[in-house]
């Protein structure tokens, strides 16, 4: 294989004037594309371009929700403690690298094929990337709020949480230590789907609550309104529905769900639109961090007034 070969792939599914040529709905391709056939090894341009794409709809995910715990656990409003906050943040970058090494490489554990009967591994060995989740945000929210009202400082609170979820994975080794047929009875098919369904649903509510832009500062806005009775919309009082601004910290210019926020998050969505509808096949398989980089491209050719 030569070094053409080893960046842009070799054969007829490798055309890249075919695969970047857009495409019109209804009318029918003459030749169908190959591209990258079942366990066929990328090459070089498009590891980096798929790596990037997944880079890209991960590093959200993963730096969000301490971010937010950061912010309603022990930090608060108007969220001064910028060194905890960075420092919760490359935590969980640094943990999920380390993890995700562990994942891909499927470790063998030392002695289990004589004390289990069956070799078992710690990760899984496919290419899925190891982090932290939204989906306990909700609980460690309530469970914060709680505890704090009932006297405990933030940090106490964080600090008992996190006592809860290191003792919560042992549960779970377990359950990774038992055999397939007793995982499928105590979690059915039906259980299991419903419970993916509605993690899903409910992380589609919280995508188009973020659209509004500062959705963090708003939501501690709203919480204590008598911190920030000046801060709400544009210097107006407290009303039912504010729009809160932390101009004061440089994180929101703008008051959560202005038009310039709603505008920008809608170009994305509508260029990915566009790009199934149009795009090549090239395109269609890279689609998220087309879409991506065209809002950083909106955003960085706008002003603070959006225009």
């Amino acid at each position: 294989m030569g070094i053409k070969e080893f960046i842009f792939g070799e054969g007829e599914g490798y055309e890249y004037g075919a695969l970047c040529m857009p495409t019109l709905p209804w009318k029918k391709s003459r030749k169908p594309m190959k591209f990258y056939p079942l366990d066929e090894p990328l090459p070089l341009m498009l590891s980096l371009v798929m790596g990037l794409q997944h880079a890209f709809a991960m590093v959200g995910g993963l730096i969000t929700p301490p971010f937010v715990i950061a912010k309603f656990s022990i930090d608060s409003f108007p969220f001064e403690m910028v060194a905890l906050q960075q420092y919760f943040i490359v935590a969980a970058l640094i943990t999920s690298g380390i993890c995700t090494i562990i994942n891909v490489m499927k470790v063998e554990i030392p002695f289990s094929k004589k004390f289990f009967g069956k070799r078992l591994y710690i990760g899984s060995g496919l290419l899925s990337v190891m982090g932290t989740s939204f989906t306990f945000l909700p609980i460690f929210e309530i469970a914060i709020r709680s505890m704090k009202e009932s006297g405990l400082s933030g940090k106490e609170a964080y600090g008992k949480l996190l006592g809860t979820s290191m003792l919560c994975a042992v549960l779970e080794i377990i359950f990774s230590l038992l055999p397939g047929k007793i995982i499928r009875k105590i979690f059915p098919p039906v259980v299991s789907a419903v419970a993916v369904t509605l993690i899903g649903v409910a992380l589609t509510g919280t995508g188009m609550k973020y659209w509004g832009g500062g959705v963090v500062c708003a939501e501690m806005a709203w919480k204590e309104h008598v911190q920030v009775k000046d801060s709400v919309g544009f210097g107006l009082a407290v009303s039912n529905v504010p729009s809160p601004l932390c101009s004061t910290s440089a994180q929101v210019e703008l008051p959560y769900g202005s038009t310039e926020y709603i505008g920008l998050g809608f170009s994305v969505l509508a260029f990915l639109v566009v790009i199934e509808l149009f795009g090549s096949t090239f395109m269609k398989n890279c689609n998220v961090v087309l879409a991506l980089l065209f809002g950083y491209f909106v955003a960085g050719v706008s002003n603070y007034n959006g225009e």
